[in-house]
């Protein structure tokens, strides 16, 4: 989850994803399904858009690694969204980046590779504060062990700080809070 992508290995990443993307388009041309069209187009659009407020957060190891994360084979896949004031928080980059490197690792661990899996990061951000919410929706064969990595790190003084979590057989919440 930590790898270091070359200048090529990322444009070829980022080119196959817009090929597919073209593909679906071309498809739904053919079938005469515009509605569709605009919708995969609407997509796009706000997928470039949550790109663009990523990286304006000053966070650009974290942006890449969430950027980054479904191009490599995972028992998840990532969605996230960007929403309210864009703020610098280029102090947490690095905090914030091990802290996920890490509950990528350990989700990745705790999930049923069987299942549909999805998580969904929401960064919050306001001028005073940002809120990282993060949503798992899933299959967990191993709820103890996200549980009890979960309560350590809630308990103890660590960057950044889990505000609230609820572990469910399906579904996990988190929440991080920086002032």
């Amino acid at each position: 989850m930590n790898k270091n992508w070359s200048t090529i290995e990322v444009l070829k990443h980022t080119r196959h994803d817009w090929l597919n993307k073209i593909q679906l388009i071309k498809g739904n041309i053919s079938l005469n399904k515009m509605d569709r069209v605009k919708t995969i187009i609407e997509e796009i659009v706000i997928d470039a858009q949550n790109e663009t407020h990523l990286t304006n957060l000053q966070i650009p190891t974290f942006a890449a690694l969430i950027m980054t994360l479904n191009w490599e084979p995972h028992k998840y896949q990532l969605d996230y969204d960007v929403v309210g004031d864009i703020r610098n928080l280029s102090n947490y980059d690095t905090k914030l980046t091990e802290w996920c490197t890490q509950f990528f690792a350990i989700l990745e661990d705790a999930v049923d590779e069987m299942g549909e899996n999805h998580l969904s990061l929401t960064i919050d951000c306001s001028l005073e504060e940002t809120r990282f919410f993060f949503d798992f929706s899933g299959i967990l064969k191993d709820r103890e062990y996200l549980t009890n990595w979960l309560t350590t790190l809630s308990q103890s003084d660590q960057f950044p700080q889990i505000t609230e979590y609820k572990v469910h057989n399906k579904e996990v919440s988190i929440t991080i809070h920086i002032a």
